[in-house]
């Protein structure tokens, strides 16, 4: 009896080796046309993406601006609806010391008291007292 096998051996040797050669060359192939691709489209991508970045913050920028003017806008119109002041009552049951209200001193007490004969000597000229008064002090 006659045995294919021992004639076919040999090409399915040659086949396997061959088939192994050329996925390794397609291996090389791939790994040389990546490499390609990222030395020539490298560049082109990397300013593609500068631009579309800098489009993307243009409209971004764009849209906050247009937000931003129109609550402006919006908030400029609107008027308030009410205002409502509300006042306390001060009950006072004893009287001592001394209340100062709206009177703030950025002299010291001596300047104060010399400020204050000078008011009393001349009372028809109190604001031109007190003007004259701090335009000294402060030179």
């Amino acid at each position: 009896m006659y045995d294919l096998n021992i004639n076919l051996r040999p090409w399915i040797y040659a086949f396997e080796q061959r088939i192994a050669n050329l996925e390794k060359k397609q291996c090389e192939l791939e790994a040389e046309n990546q490499r390609l691709k990222e030395q020539l489209l490298g560049p082109i991508l990397d300013d593609l993406n500068n631009q579309l970045q800098s489009q993307l913050k243009d409209q971004l920028d764009k849209q906050i601006n247009e937000k931003v003017t129109s609550h402006l806008a919006d908030q400029k119109h609107s008027a308030p609806q009410n205002i409502t002041y509300k006042i306390q009552e001060l009950h006072v049951n004893e009287l001592k010391g001394t209340l100062n209200i709206g009177l703030t001193a950025p002299a010291t007490t001596e300047q104060m008291r010399d400020i204050i004969d000078k008011l009393k000597t001349d009372q028809t000229h109190i604001s031109e007292n007190i003007f004259s008064q701090q335009s000294t002090d402060n030179e």
